[in-house]
């Protein structure tokens, strides 16, 4: 999350979604294809949003990090290692992973690391880093100057460095033999030096950010590379192992469940002793939400009736005051869990969790199951917005950059249900007709405020950003949001609730397209004429697609949803609520 201010129908029918085509690095070629390098990316032509990123020509199924790591220096040491575990979708004669060794834009918090071997499936292999490849040519051809520049921080003019020339970070791996069409295969990559952050194109940072027990990491959309080499494109989601080891006492921090930890002795390597902490992460992750921070950091585990873990992690350097402030909003975890999943279903994960480190990094975010708190503070809204999250960017991931507007909008739809559902309970509770006149009545106040803006608040399309305005926040949370309360109102609570669980049976663990999106909006219409149909794509390309000049009034979305502000969705063309 960037800083932004800010619930049936038959369950059969939840097959009944259209079945997900493959993610973008899941294309298959056909068995009698040559052999040949895969793409140095995963974008589509044209894009506009870090199109640099991600990698074709395989899958991406599970990776082990082993991680061996000097708090007091912030160095990985001789040791450190990652094994990615990966499938070929076509035959390879060559791949490439992500992996930025050296910033450009910040040489002083940035990373300074370097490669030290490289082997496929146990055999030596050869390597060399490479600027990207577009999709649509040969692995050999640049994307060139689509980059997304680094912008240090603080910079005014966000376009100054556009067209700037891709830095060569596509680590490129050639191995002895080719790997045939749908081989596994396994790959171990072994670096050290310095991990750092990433300057992005709205001149913040991202990535691993120095404490003074360690390193805080907080990574989206593309600062994983920034400590470790992988896929680094949402729709690469492989599962995790971490064999993290520190300084004797610290702590390593990861996706999933904590599985133990086990003491050393004092080495060369740590003269004072060490600790390999180990964490399962059984759930595909999308490569910016993969945590993974050390510091002097307390961890205290409990566990909910339906058997979900819940964590709650502290670095021991936050005062005492703050800490019991921080439990008192960690401790409703649960009840936003519970609370969040009568409008998605059942929580995804087996486990849950909140990290509150000290660093003062550019955002709290939304790691899958272990959600970052930075400067050493907690607050219920957030804690709700990152919460939905664990459903929506998480469970069900962004096909593409330029869907962040889709789970964004869907967090901040979960800040505007903290407000509805703090106005219910005030009313009376969710139990009484006062409470839920009220619940209903804080969404429509939350929608109609918004939809009364004026100046610059439409004139940005949530669904093509810029790397400048990728985390924008009136098109890509406040705009998105509406649109979800709007959708409500048009389908009806009940079917808007079916149509959020079917979206999470069908593309759980896997990622989804804007097309997808609105088809699955669509199939829960309660009238589903031909009329009716139109029009919601019409209120999807205003409301997702469209730019308007300054000013609202005319200039914004024409069609909202019954008992909102604005054109009645319903009543036009035809088209009449059939609740």
């Amino acid at each position: 999350m960037r800083p932004v201010l800010a619930l049936g129908v038959a369950a059969s029918l939840l097959g009944a979604l259209p079945a997900p085509p493959a993610a973008s690095n899941l294309v298959h070629m056909r068995a009698d294809a040559p052999c040949r390098p895969g793409a140095r990316t995963l974008s589509a032509p044209g894009s506009r949003v870090y199109p640099e990123v991600g990698n074709g020509g395989y899958r991406s199924l599970h990776t082990d990090v082993h991680m061996v790591y000097d708090s007091g220096r912030n160095r990985f040491l001789a040791g450190n290692h990652v094994v990615l575990h990966d499938r070929a979708t076509q035959c390879l004669t060559g791949f490439s992973v992500d992996f930025e060794r050296h910033s450009r834009a910040n040489r002083s918090a940035g990373p300074d690391m370097r490669i030290r071997s490289v082997r496929v499936n146990g055999a030596v292999a050869d390597w060399h880093f490479a600027r990207p490849g577009t999709r649509t040519h040969r692995a050999s051809q640049h994307v060139g100057a689509a980059c997304t520049p680094e912008l240090p921080e603080g910079t005014k003019n966000l376009n100054s460095l556009n067209g700037t020339m891709c830095p060569a970070n596509k680590l490129v791996i050639t191995p002895t033999t080719p790997i045939s069409s749908g081989a596994a295969f396994r790959v171990r990559i072994a670096y050290t030096g310095r991990p750092g952050v990433h300057n992005d194109g709205d001149a913040t940072t991202e990535g691993w950010f120095r404490a003074d027990d360690g390193g805080f990491v907080t990574t989206e959309p593309v600062g994983t590379e920034d400590w470790m080499p992988l896929n680094d494109h949402p729709s690469a989601k492989p599962t995790y192992d971490f064999y993290d080891t520190v300084d004797a006492g610290r702590t390593a921090v990861c996706n999933g469940i904590l599985v133990g930890s086990t003491k050393h002795k004092p080495s060369k390597r740590f003269p004072n002793g060490s600790t390999t902490w180990r964490w399962h992460a059984a759930m595909p992750i999308a490569s910016y939400l993969v945590e993974n921070s050390v510091g002097n950091y307390t961890i205290k585990k409990r566990t909910a009736d339906n058997g979900t873990y819940y964590y709650e992690v502290q670095d021991a350097g936050i005062n005492p005051a703050a800490q019991a402030a921080n439990h008192q909003v960690i401790a409703m975890q649960q009840d936003i869990t519970e609370y969040e999943a009568l409008f998605n279903g059942p929580f995804p994960f087996r486990s849950d969790g909140v990290i509150v480190g000290t660093p003062s990094a550019s955002f709290e975010e939304e790691m899958q199951t272990m959600i970052t708190f930075e400067g050493g503070m907690t607050d219920p809204i957030t804690l709700y917005h990152e919460n939905m999250h664990q459903w929506w960017g998480d469970n069900v991931s962004e096909g593409s950059f330029a869907m962040t507007f889709f789970k964004e909008g869907m967090a901040t739809l979960g800040e505007d249900l903290f407000t509805a559902r703090t106005a219910e309970t005030a009313a009376g509770g969710p139990s009484t007709p006062s409470g839920q006149s009220a619940f209903e009545r804080s969404l429509r106040q939350t929608f109609d405020n918004d939809y009364g803006s004026g100046g610059s608040f439409w004139t940005h399309a949530p669904s093509n950003p810029t790397a400048a305005n990728l985390f924008s926040s009136s098109s890509t949370y406040t705009r998105s949001a509406d649109t979800y309360i709007a959708l409500r109102q048009i389908l009806g609570h009940a079917r808007f609730v079916e149509a959020l669980r079917a979206i999470q049976a069908s593309y759980g663990g896997r990622s989804i397209t804007e097309p997808q999106l609105k088809v699955a909006f669509r199939h829960w219409l309660p009238q589903r004429s031909s009329s009716c149909r139109q029009r919601l794509t019409s209120f999807f390309r205003q409301w997702f697609d469209t730019p308007y000049p300054p000013g609202g009034g005319a200039h914004r979305p024409q069609i909202t949803g019954p008992g909102l502000d604005g054109p009645n969705f319903y009543g036009h063309d035809g088209c009449h609520h059939a609740a």
